[in-house]
């Protein structure tokens, strides 16, 4: 009988060496093809919750429900998805989505604040797409459609957006602050989830930017020394109106017309208007010649997206609170509270500090209004201001993007109080409409009866001295005009600022309203009538168009002009140094 042989122990302990040498060698490709196919299928559930999310949104909007927000929790989508996964998803009244947030327990893809985010764009970690899932965070939880949290027993703090604003919500560029202002304006830096913000409630953004050695560093929650801040600003959303007059008028009547003015339609967000939309491509040129050369020639009651965001790749633009101050003594406490130490001749500048004005530029309320300097001066120590937050003059079409605003729900929805203050400090409100020039009759900006009655919002939100206080010399001039005066000449023939200022034609006379530039806040105040000067329909505010002795175009009124004074206020002037006129700054800093 032959003897049967079995393995050995040596030959045992070979193979099973073997065995865990091809385990080792194949574990990590067994381990990666486990982990790309969970990550395609996270995915692939975000992406099927966009594909289901607008299909929900669509179904909706056919059963006339208005509903822009869908999550896990409140208001939950049809999909087959895993039971751990969370998701928030909102979208534009558009239909395109603006904001996507899923997690489950190992992954997550948050993008808030985006435009038309597609299927396309999401993509696993080693994908080239634009957004990739990342490891899930500790810590971090999902807010539901209604505020409250996905997450049973966690307190979820995301970033704030306004819903209202449809994803053009604050871009806050290097060195703003995000503030809350008390009723009586004291500033608290706002936690970034803090609703510091809310349009439909007429609570406009404001932010601040700090002097350059402020008394200590600030965190989120503190209140912000008054003497520690350099300026204040408040956001303008992009947005698109409706056309409620086209500005075709080249004359004036002999008699004021009865004509009532209903509020101006304006809807928030970062899609610009076009044919494909059923609604007007927006004719940057001034004009109705120019206007009929775009793709769709705009109409009365057509949707059109302001002018003044279509030169900035930003999701709107701030603009200076209060008219832009001097601050030549830096030794100066400011505000001023005692006004016989300092007087209005210190806020204009003399020779010796010609150089670096930028480094002077004060946004404060209780200022004097810097004055009496050449559009050339304004407009260079604005553009020099702050390159990162891309700051430069106002233009004529942002001044009319605030006084649309304004006019509209989310404003004050009247005309804006005149700062009379003879002094010329900023933030004043006079104590009866359409008051004369005083120093005493009038009150400061957080007067909570009589000083919010200047500001845009009809609260300490708005924006300030944009009827009164100086007039306001803007970026907008008649082309081929003589620039000798407003030192003007380098830079208008220059490519780099074309985007900072507004030209209008080279045919325009005192009324030619029909030059306007639609949105601009000039032609569309009409019809127009004659009394001791010409003036529009809007609160019988002042109305005269450049011409070719006066290219340059100045807006708002000062202390002393009574009735004729308001946000819908323009007429023009040479660009020369006045002690009557002023600027005012605008920042864009991009997403």
């Amino acid at each position: 009988m032959k003897n049967k042989k079995g393995f050995t122990l040596v030959e045992l302990l070979a193979v099973i060496a073997i065995l865990a040498i091809l385990v080792l060698i194949a574990l990590p490709n067994i381990l990666n093809l486990y982990r790309n196919a969970r990550e395609n299928t996270f995915v692939e559930e975000v992406q099927n919750i966009i594909r289901t999310a607008q299909q929900k949104y669509i179904e909706d909007s056919m059963n006339s429900k208005n509903v822009t927000c869908y999550d896990s929790k409140t208001n939950s989508l049809d999909i087959d998805a895993k039971s751990s996964l969370k998701y928030k998803v909102e979208l534009s009244t558009e239909g395109k989505i603006i904001s996507i947030q899923v997690m489950d327990n190992n992954y997550q893809i948050i993008k808030t604040n985006a435009s038309d985010i597609k299927r396309d764009d999401i993509g696993n970690s080693k994908s080239n797409k634009t957004i990739k899932l990342e490891t899930r965070q500790e810590g971090v939880g999902l807010t539901a459609c209604d505020g409250t949290s996905i997450e049973e027993g966690e307190e979820v703090k995301t970033k704030y957006v306004d819903s209202e604003l449809h994803g053009a919500d604050p871009v806050l560029g290097q060195g703003m602050i995000p503030v809350m202002l008390s009723d009586t304006g004291v500033a608290t830096y706002a936690h970034d989830y803090d609703e510091w913000y809310s349009y439909k409630n007429k609570e406009w953004a404001n932010a601040v930017i700090l002097v350059d050695e402020p008394s200590k560093e600030y965190t989120a929650g503190e209140v912000i020394s008054e003497s520690d801040i350099r300026g204040y600003f408040v956001w303008i959303p992009k947005y698109k109106y409706k056309l409620f007059d086209m500005g075709d008028y080249d004359s004036v009547l002999d008699s004021k017309p009865e004509v009532e003015h209903n509020q101006i339609d304006i809807v928030f967000g970062l899609t610009d208007t076009g044919e494909e939309n059923g609604e007007c491509k927006t004719p940057m040129e001034t004009g109705l010649s120019k206007a009929e050369k775009a793709t769709k020639e705009c109409q009365l009651n057509d949707y059109m997206t302001h002018p003044a965001f279509l030169s900035i790749p930003s999701n709107g633009f701030w603009v200076g609170k209060f008219e832009t101050g001097y601050n030549q003594n830096s030794d100066v406490k400011l505000p001023i509270t005692d006004t016989s130490t300092w007087s209005a001749a210190n806020a204009q500048n003399t020779e010796e500090y010609k150089s670096e004005l930028e480094n002077k530029i004060i946004v404060k309320p209780n200022v004097y209004s810097w004055r009496n300097q050449t559009v050339s001066t304004f407009f260079q120590s604005a553009y020099n201001f702050n390159r990162s937050l891309d700051s430069h003059m106002m233009k004529n079409t942002e001044w009319g993007a605030v006084a649309y605003l304004s006019y509209s729900k989310y404003g004050i929805q009247d005309e804006v109080r005149i700062n009379n203050n003879s002094k010329y400090l900023t933030g004043y409100s006079a104590d009866e409409k359409d008051a004369a020039s005083s120093e005493t009759a009038n009150k400061p900006w957080n007067n909570q009866t009589t000083g919010y009655l200047a500001s845009t919002t009809g609260n300490i939100s708005g924006v300030y001295d944009i009827s009164g206080g100086a007039w306001e010399y803007i970026a907008a001039y008649m082309e081929t005009a003589n620039m000798t005066t407003s030192g003007m000449n380098d830079i208008v023939t220059n490519d780099t600022y074309n985007k900072y200022i507004d030209k209008y034609s080279s045919e325009s006379t005192i009324t030619s309203y029909k030059n306007r530039i639609l949105g601009d806040a000039t032609g569309e105040m009409g019809p127009f009538w004659n009394n001791r000067y010409y003036q529009s329909t809007w609160f019988a505010d002042r109305a005269d168009f450049v011409a070719s002795t006066s290219p340059w175009i100045v807006r708002g009124g000062n202390h002393g002009v009574t009735s004729e004074a308001g946000q819908f206020n323009f007429t023009r002037h040479t660009g020369g140094a006045y002690t009557y006129d002023g600027a005012r700054l605008i920042l864009t800093p991009t997403n």
